[in-house]
């Protein structure tokens, strides 16, 4: 600072010296919660031509381009500074006639707990490295798990608690301007595109889905609280040509719904996507219309960009993905029947999927989720108060929600597909209500999930995980949530 002063002191005598104050972010945290903080930039010509950035801007200043940096740019961007000189007749600069000093921008005050946030990211890596070191079933392939992600959110409001992406990095070597090397190491296929934020990423959710599907069978009448369905491992629903496998090969016998669900039995959820579809010839798409009602084909409103809407599918997508092949732009009953236990063209994200928990948690009331609590201004003033009122509520029947409440409970109870990573979670004391699920993805191994909240009764949480190519999410997603569990509640 001292030589800083002295040159401009003395910049009449320094012909062609000007000094410009250049602002960089310090990332105290490094790589913790990267993902949702986002990194600077220098910005580009075509930024500077767009509406968004054409006042106020210019080449060389500093911007938000991916993360809160970029959704929040105008909030925290602040003022520019300037300097009058003045000059002789050759425009020499001689002296100083007027100095404004920049002004910061406002103070953003996240949801994140910074301490959750960091027990998530190091659950999460940890895990994935430990999967990596176990093969698929009666083969010595190892699992690629070549990332993953958690949401976990408060119940009670959408407030993000803490969000984690594998793999990560560190926002701070992009002050400045980010080297050659370690963009082209950001970018390598083999080191899993660490920039990505998997969290709001689109991908097969496999039989966390059938929270919409146990849903909509209810809603509909397909199936009844005490009904039973029958499982021989095979099902012949859609003509003896088209058999379709529970995941069970030998099954489950017969089944009502809560043991559906803790079985995860796909018969069970075959017949409920085949009745939805067979009612009113399938007019209505009701299958995608209760997906839709607990947030999935749409962005979830989270205060980040580049957020996926996923997909749910429908007659009209396929009439326009198959526009050159007509045999295939028919919406089928296999169609919906393939879709009803997470699979076929739906894609998901893993926020969307907290998302639909948190409204079956809550009976109908969809919290947005939201990462900023408040935003300040540089004198510490409230300027933004928080998002928390952004909510509404779904017309959803609470008995069947109750109905698939206790089968999501028997999930992590003896004889369910979380029972052996809940053995020793106190679930008597602490009810825990889960999802397993297994998402088939062509030419890949199997994604891993698991969608939860607890503790049943007075929701608190909602922690979702998903884990690309980790197999199942029973034995290899599930025991990331009741690690997490367990720091929420003290346990450890």
């Amino acid at each position: 600072k001292p030589v800083i002063i002295a040159i401009k002191e003395n910049i009449s005598l320094l012909p062609g010296v000007e000094v410009v104050d250049v602002y960089l972010r310090e990332y105290k945290y490094g790589v913790l919660a990267s993902h949702i903080l986002g990194y600077t930039g220098e910005i580009d010509q075509e930024r500077l031509e767009s509406d968004r950035y054409r006042d106020g801007y210019s080449g060389g200043d500093q911007i938000g381009l991916t993360g809160l940096e970029q959704y929040y740019e105008n909030m925290l961007r602040g003022e520019k500074g300037s300097i009058i000189y003045e000059v002789d007749p050759l425009g020499k600069p001689v002296s100083i006639r007027q100095e404004t000093p920049a002004e910061k921008g406002n103070d953003l005050y996240l949801t994140i707990d910074i301490d959750l946030q960091k027990v998530t990211e190091e659950i999460l890596h940890s895990r994935i490295m430990e999967v990596r070191e176990k093969t698929l079933k009666d083969s010595e392939e190892q699992y690629n798990v070549p990332g993953g992600a958690v949401v976990v959110l408060n119940a009670k409001n959408g407030e993000v608690l803490s969000m984690a992406s594998f793999p990560t990095y560190d926002p701070g070597i992009f002050s400045g301007g980010i080297s050659s090397g370690d963009w082209a190491y950001l970018n390598d296929p083999s080191n899993y595109y660490p920039l990505n934020n998997r969290a709001v990423m689109s991908y097969a959710p496999g039989s966390v889905f059938k929270v919409v599907t146990a849903y909509a069978g209810l809603e509909e009448n397909i199936v009844s609280e005490y009904g039973r369905i029958s499982c021989s491992g095979t099902w012949y629903g859609l003509g003896p040509d088209f058999p379709k496998s529970c995941w069970r090969k030998s099954g489950h016998g017969s089944l009502d719904m809560r043991g559906a669900i803790k079985n995860s039995c796909d018969t069970y959820f075959y017949e409920i996507g085949y009745g939805l579809y067979v009612k009113l010839k399938n007019a209505g798409e009701l299958l995608q219309k209760y997906a839709r009602d607990f947030g999935f084909g749409g962005v979830t409103g989270i205060d980040l960009p580049f957020e996926d809407e996923g997909r749910v599918a429908d007659r009209e997508w396929k009439k326009e993905c198959f526009e050159d092949r007509v045999e295939y732009s028919v919406w089928f009953p296999g169609d919906t029947v393939n879709m009803a236990i997470g699979q076929g063209d739906l894609l998901v994200t893993p926020l969307q999927m907290a998302l639909a928990y948190s409204t079956a948690a809550n009976r109908g009331i969809q919290y947005e989720p939201h990462l900023v609590k408040e935003i300040k201004d540089p004198r510490g003033e409230l300027f933004v108060e928080s998002t928390i009122a952004n909510w509404k509520e779904i017309d959803l029947n609470e008995h069947y929600l109750e109905i698939m409440e206790d089968g999501f409970e028997m999930v992590v109870s003896p004889g369910g597909t979380a029972a052996y990573t809940f053995r020793n979670f106190p679930i008597n004391q602490i009810p825990i209500a889960g999802k397993t699920g297994t998402a088939e993805v062509a030419g890949k191994q199997d994604y891993a999930w698991f969608a939860s909240y607890g503790p049943i009764g007075n929701p608190e949480y909602i922690i979702v995980v998903m884990l690309e190519e980790a197999g199942g999410g029973g034995s290899n997603a599930s025991p990331i949530a009741e690690k997490i569990y367990r720091y929420l509640f003290g346990l450890d």
